[in-house]
């Protein structure tokens, strides 16, 4: 791959899997556990993702008008960049240079995108936890994939406190509290939208079966531990820390707050 001195698998073509395992692509032992991880680390995920693919094209799902990976960087490494949205209109105000592709990844796609797609890579970024049909969503992204290509979606997690009650709470009131706990979002740039964690889990355990039933070989996760949101009351804070702490050293999964579902075609 130009820009690529030294690939993960030497001698890899593109579309052909590789000889070592999804976890050893992703590389999960460098990547921390905590949630503050979750975000710092999705770039050099994705930037092992493609060296190891030695991909040639990426699209990422829900980018909007804020794609994740920059031009350059594509340049640089010599692959593809497209981004998508369910909106033609929020695309408008995607930087210039960037593949757009128009679809409701839950919904059925023009079999024209998905002849003419065959990504090596596939991610989203806190996008899945508000799609109303996981099965279908995930469905599509076998589909776009090329033949050993790789899906990655960023997602938080159930049962992770803040999620349970965004989940059960009406979207008035959880609508409110976001724009109280995170100025930076608003309604024009960054709105919030209802979601239903569909599939949403942090653990191979859970989410392999589901996966590997819609034709996926390959499946990994990688949790992150820390509870978002949490109120800034002193005693409540303490045991909340203390109580993540405790889950991330056991590994309790289903208190888990973030995660990188991945999964090969």
């Amino acid at each position: 791959m130009a820009g690529s001195t030294s690939p993960i698998w030497l001698g890899q073509q593109r579309g052909v899997p590789g000889s070592g395992g999804l976890a050893d692509l992703v590389d999960t032992a460098k990547i921390g556990r905590r949630t503050d991880a979750a975000w710092s680390e999705l770039k050099p995920t994705l930037e092992r993702l493609v060296n190891g693919l030695n991909a040639r094209s990426v699209l990422e799902i829900g980018g909007g008008r804020h794609p994740f990976l920059g031009l350059e960087e594509a340049e640089r490494n010599g692959f593809r960049l497209a981004v998508n949205d369910l909106d033609a209109e929020e695309l408008k105000y995607a930087p210039s240079g960037y593949d757009r592709v128009v679809f409701d990844v839950a919904r059925d796609i023009d079999r024209d995108v998905i002849e003419m797609g065959a990504y090596d890579l596939v991610f989203s970024r806190m996008v899945f936890e508000h799609v109303r049909d996981a099965r279908k969503a995930w469905s599509n992204v076998r589909d776009l994939l090329a033949p050993g290509g790789v899906g990655l979606a960023f997602v938080p997690t159930l049962y992770s406190p803040p999620f349970v009650l965004n989940r059960l709470m009406p979207e008035v009131l959880t609508s409110r509290l976001v724009s109280m706990l995170d100025r930076s979002r608003n309604a024009a740039e960054i709105p919030k939208f209802p979601a239903y964690y569909q599939a949403c889990r942090a653990s191979e355990e859970s989410l392999r079966p589901f996966l590997m039933g819609l034709g996926f070989r390959e499946v990994c996760v990688v949790p992150f531990f820390g509870t978002p949101y949490f109120p800034r009351i002193p005693v409540l804070a303490q045991v909340a820390r203390a109580f993540d702490r405790l889950a991330e050293a056991r590994d309790w999964r289903v208190f888990a707050s973030y995660a990188y579902i991945v999964a090969r075609k």
